[in-house]
Formats: C-alpha cells, sequence, structure tokens
C-alpha cells in the first residue's frame, strides 16, 4: 500500500495551520506544526531504517495543499526537499 493510500482515511481531520503532517504510524497520525521545517522532520526523522514516511500539507487560501509525499524508509539524501533543483 502507498503512502498516499495509508494517508487517504486522515485527510478529513486537516484543520488551519500553516502545516500538518499525516503519518499513519503515528498517534495521532495528524498533527500540525508551525513551520515547514518541523513538518519535515515529523515525516524524516527515524534513528533507524530511513524515513518515517508520510505526507507534508500547506495551508492555503483554497484548504490544504500537498506539498510532500514521503515513502517509509526514504533515505535522507532521496527526500524529495533535497533533490528539487
Amino acid at each position: 500500500m502507498t503512502m498516499s493510500e495509508q494517508c487517504e482515511m486522515f485527510r478529513r481531520a486537516l484543520r488551519s495551520s500553516p502545516y500538518a503532517t499525516i503519518v499513519p504510524d503515528r498517534r495521532p497520525a495528524v498533527k500540525y506544526h508551525p513551520g515547514l521545517g518541523r513538518a519535515k522532520s515529523a515525516v524524516a526523522y527515524r534513528d533507524w531504517g530511513g524515513a518515517r514516511g508520510g505526507e507534508i500539507y500547506e495551508r492555503t487560501a483554497d484548504g490544504w495543499a500537498l506539498l510532500y509525499t514521503v515513502e517509509s524508509g526514504t533515505a535522507s539524501e532521496d527526500l524529495p526537499w533535497r533533490t528539487e533543483a
């Protein structure tokens, strides 16, 4: 099952905040963050085995916009914000 499929059931819980993350194996699965750096840490941090995995959203005038999807186990050098040009 892809990360997007795992996060699907949690998307309706998103509320007003600058950034939000959905990490299916964390409780609560949906958390809100005051900055993008903290949101990135929430999906990327794990002591072993690569990234924790999840999705990062940014609050927009029209609702929520998906910024990044990180699959569980992604190596830190392969995180999407590190590979952007």
